[in-house]
């Protein structure tokens, strides 16, 4: 089995090689998806993350969460800091973002949530396999995060980042649901 180095390498190659006009089709159909699901249809306060690295768009999905009367919190990352910061957010306009650490867009104005705040949590992931277990970025944020909030959690990514097993550790938590272009996977 790859190290999850190797494995992070891979597939953020792989990632990468992806056409932007297929990113944004299959972006907009894996927010369709997520819309349809009944957790999401329920939750009342969502976290959601701001896409960066051709992660799949959820500009779409934040957009619908907050037209439908939704509450939505996303993740700050504050360099030197081992845990996300959370902030409530209003909108999505490019007047209200700007970018934080690593180019992911924050709000310009911060208004601080806490862990537990909301009831449905949206992942990012650079790889996941069908137990529901995610490969990020290594820096442990979502690791520590589930582990302090635990609710339902949705991860979102491409079909091709599907891969048979990510190696995982005893705080690895698997998601509730991976969402793809293709399907809804109920880990």
């Amino acid at each position: 089995m790859p190290t999850k180095h190797a494995l992070r390498r891979t597939l953020l190659q792989r990632r990468a090689t992806l056409p932007s006009e297929q990113w944004g089709a299959w972006s907009s159909a894996i927010c369709q998806q997520v819309q349809r699901l009944p957790v999401y249809q329920r939750a009342h306060i969502i976290h959601c993350y701001l896409p960066i690295r051709a992660e799949v768009d959820t500009l779409p999905l934040a957009h619908h969460a907050l037209i439908a009367g939704k509450r939505l919190v996303v993740p700050i990352v504050e360099q030197g800091r081992p845990d996300l910061a959370h902030s409530w957010i209003s909108g999505i306009a490019a007047a209200e973002l700007e970018p934080g650490t690593f180019g992911i867009l924050q709000p310009r104005s911060m208004q601080p949530a806490a862990p537990g705040d909301w009831d449905l949590t949206i992942v990012p992931l650079l790889g996941f396999d069908r137990r529901g277990y995610r490969l990020g970025y290594g820096k442990g944020y979502y690791d520590r995060l589930l582990a302090v909030a635990p609710t339902p959690t949705i991860g979102l990514a491409f079909a091709m980042q599907e891969v048979e097993m990510v190696p995982t550790e005893p705080h690895d938590l698997p998601l509730t649901w991976v969402v793809t272009e293709h399907e809804v996977i109920a880990c």
